[in-house]
């Protein structure tokens, strides 16, 4: 049912945390072309390191997680909103962590009309 489907990697991974029992996890990949182990691997954490890096920025800069719009399309708009301030910031040359450029627009109206002059 996969017609582009190439391979199918396999990543066994081990997690042990003090006081606690190693926990085991075995994970399933489908690949549109053959990797390596090694590649494999890689891009596996690749995904993964952008996925994480996004889900903080938008949980403990945005506080994401307390939003409690539910009506209609609320959630979905004000996500949209939150992803498009954080390309916004990323673009916009400045201090390089996104919370000291959250705090500079807050601050300083110029360096947020130069913000949302990098907006594309």
């Amino acid at each position: 049912a996969f017609p582009a489907i190439a391979a199918v990697g396999r990543i066994d991974s081990w997690r042990a945390n003090s006081g606690k029992a190693v926990k085991h996890t075995v994970r399933y990949f489908l690949a549109s072309r053959l990797l390596s182990a090694k590649k494999l691997l890689e891009v596996v954490r690749a995904h993964w390191s952008i996925e994480n890096n996004l889900h903080w920025v938008l949980d403990v800069l945005f506080d994401e997680d307390a939003c409690r719009s539910r009506k209609d399309h609320a959630a979905e708009n004000l996500a949209l909103i939150r992803k498009l301030a954080i390309n916004t910031l990323q673009a916009t040359p400045g201090p390089a962590r996104i919370s000291h450029k959250m705090l500079q627009a807050r601050w300083n109206n110029d360096f947020l009309l130069s913000a949302l002059a990098h907006m594309r």
